[in-house]
């Protein structure tokens, strides 16, 4: 069940300031834009990267997450960061991250044991990109 936009901004914008609370100077540019948050990536490897946190469907479902270009479009496999996509997805067809609180995570074949509704308290938006940026060495 959706939320009322006006609702799921609210929400969205909670998540923002906890983040930025919870992650410091390491929560960098985050913001919220329409039902996405969104930061700038600039990993120890070089490079620069927007990463986008779909929240159109949260709190009832997790995030989607992706790299971006600036029209917002997903990049293909090979423009991520290297390491950060576990490839690509077997029923999405899209990159993912293999990293639970994130819905290609709970859509894999792997994962279907495990349920979002189980863990949605506790795995917000802080500890969702604090997880993410470890992984990308930030």
């Amino acid at each position: 069940m959706a939320l009322h936009p006006r609702v799921l901004a609210d929400l969205l914008d909670i998540e923002v300031e906890q983040a930025r609370a919870r992650l410091g100077p390491r929560a960098g540019d985050l913001r919220r834009e329409g039902s996405s948050l969104l930061m700038t990536l600039r990993p120890p490897v070089g490079g620069m990267w927007t990463l986008r946190l779909d929240g159109s469907q949260y709190d009832a479902e997790p995030f989607d997450v992706a790299l971006v270009d600036d029209a917002g479009d997903v990049l293909p496999l090979d423009q991520w960061i290297p390491g950060f996509a576990h490839g690509i997805h077997s029923s999405l067809g899209v990159p993912w991250v293999c990293v639970s609180g994130t819905r290609a995570y709970y859509a894999h074949e792997s994962h279907y044991g495990e349920r979002w509704d189980a863990v949605r308290y506790a795995l917000r938006a802080d500890s969702l990109l604090d997880r993410l940026l470890t992984k990308v060495g930030l």
